[in-house]
């Protein structure tokens, strides 16, 4: 955004997947039992007495909201049933008996809708909370501060264990603000400067959000100061990351700007989403899914389609004050600012691998540039499709300032109408062992080809599940074995064939034998 790695990092990389997923999943400690209280609420129920039994429910988020929950209290809302206003309950679970807002009965999820209120669900200042299966919408009132589910610590000190899972968040009309008070589908914000404060095991989950102004899924802290950023503050609150973030398959649409953004964590886990549709009504720049001021970030099998406009616009990005970022195995298409951006301004940004993703049909740049300088980036074994009628710039560098990025063991084809070249200035771009056909301005790129790759189909991949098989090699490819082998690339491809270290892989983001059609 214009805003604001060898084996090791291989090992780092599993590590980090591995710490995520098993602090996600892991038994919670044992404890002393406590009583909970099962609260029953139907919003159209009849007039009578609200005990908040199943005979005598609640009727409204206000009576929910003014109830104390602890550990291992139920909210349950019936399905089939309409509530409007803003559900903000109080209280906190405990290790082993979280608070649990969910469902009860048959049919349909039941709706919050905010009513044009700034918030839908508002989780402030808890811990050990669970909300489920619910449908969440804000429209009335559009272009006001808005968000679907609010997470917010305030001064607050370590919050643990956050589960947001099977919700339906749509018509989020918010209006076009980016921070931790912004307007977006899930907003995770930590506000405050007296009292060093991070969350910790968070899972989102199996979400789906639908026309949402202005961010999809957004982390965000007060607590994000160091001097890898632009505008750094050495006497405002400093870095204090989240840890044990998970946010896993869900599917995200008619974005106003972002998708899904990292901020102040370290070893975030973005796996299995899939992006269909963003910066479509941002005056700002906005990209697809990306870190900024976050260490240690992976970003893997994702699918990012959709992103409109040159302001940014594109799949993925490495941004600002973000060190040991990995991208793997994720498949990017149709968007119109292009594949990835690798931005800084006044800050720093560094030791980033971006390895084995499927590029199809992205305009205007595959890699672009921002004016800060960089070093330790490297894209390696990727595969970068540009077909008919769509032009690309593969490396956009838009200033003279450095930018030091290992160009490895790619491959990039152009076919039809429109161009394909590199636009280097700095002479901080290297490149070596890439097949590069069909391309103009090609740099220096000793051990590469610039014969046809004979991708298998190339430019027919409709999805996540076939873009590996699309772009396999035929028999006979010249990018079969005459890849370098180097530290970072791992140790499967996009498909999940093994790479070996220390032995020759093929060139691009397929490494298996040589397809049979």
């Amino acid at each position: 955004m214009r805003r604001s790695a060898s084996t090791a990092l291989a090992v780092l990389c599993a590590a980090a997947t591995a710490a995520v997923t098993a602090l996600a999943s892991a038994p919670a400690a044992a404890a002393a039992p406590l009583k909970s209280r099962a609260h029953y609420v139907d919003c159209e129920a009849k007039s009578g007495p609200e005990k908040g039994t199943v005979k005598l429910p609640w009727r409204s988020l206000a009576a929910v909201n003014a109830q104390h929950l602890g550990p291992g209290d139920q909210v349950l809302l019936k399905r089939g049933t309409h509530c409007t206003g803003t559900l903000a309950p109080d209280g906190a679970g405990a290790p082993g008996s979280p608070v649990r807002i969910a469902t009860y009965g048959t049919g349909a999820k039941p709706v919050i809708d905010g009513a044009g209120a700034t918030d839908t669900v508002l989780l402030r200042n808890t811990q050990w909370i669970e909300v489920s299966d619910l449908e969440i919408t804000n429209a009335a009132n559009p272009g006001t501060k808005r968000r679907g589910v609010r997470v917010v610590l305030d001064d607050y000190g370590t919050g643990t264990h956050y589960r947001l899972s099977g919700l339906d968040i749509h018509d989020i009309r918010g209006d076009d603000t980016k921070d931790n008070n912004g307007s977006a589908g899930i907003l995770f914000s930590v506000t405050g400067s007296a009292k060093e404060t991070h969350y910790e095991d968070v899972v989102v989950e199996n979400n789906t959000l639908k026309t949402i102004d202005r961010e999809g899924i957004f982390f965000a802290s007060s607590w994000n100061q160091r001097p890898a950023i632009s505008g750094y503050d050495p006497n405002g609150p400093h870095w204090v990351p989240s840890t044990g973030v998970v946010v896993r398959g869900n599917k995200l649409s008619d974005l106003g700007g972002d998708g899904i953004v990292m901020t102040a964590t370290k070893g975030a886990l973005v796996e299995h989403n899939k992006l269909d549709g963003f910066q479509r009504r941002s005056a700002g720049y906005n990209a697809g899914m990306w870190p900024w001021d976050a260490d240690d970030t992976v970003f893997q099998y994702n699918e990012t389609s959709g992103g409109e406009t040159t302001r940014d616009g594109m799949a993925y990005d490495v941004d600002e004050g973000s060190f040991g970022t990995v991208f793997q195995y994720n498949y990017s298409h149709d968007n119109a600012g292009g594949f990835f951006l690798v931005c800084t301004a006044d800050g720093s940004l560094g030791d980033a691998v971006i390895r084995y993703n499927i590029s199809q049909n992205d305009h205007f740049r595959g890699i672009e540039t921002c004016r800060g300088t960089f070093s330790g980036v490297r894209f390696l074994n990727n595969t970068i499709y540009v077909g008919d009628g769509v032009s690309q710039t593969v490396v956009n560098e838009n200033t003279t300032n450095r930018h030091e990025i290992g160009f490895d063991n790619n491959i990039v084809v152009k076919e039809g109408t429109g161009t394909a070249a590199f636009t280097l200035r700095s002479g901080g771009v290297t490149a070596s062992h890439n097949a590069l056909y069909g391309v103009g301005s090609v740099p220096a790129n000793p051990g590469g080809t610039t014969a046809d790759p004979l991708l298998a189909a190339p430019g027919t991949a409709t999805g996540y599940t076939d873009a590996g098989a699309a772009y396999t090699l035929r028999a006979g490819s010249p990018a079969i074995g005459t890849g370098a082998p180097l530290a970072d690339t791992g140790t499967r491809d996009f498909a999940g064939n093994p790479v070996t270290p220390g032995t020759d892989p093929n060139i691009g983001a397929w490494n298996g034998s040589s397809a049979t059609r």
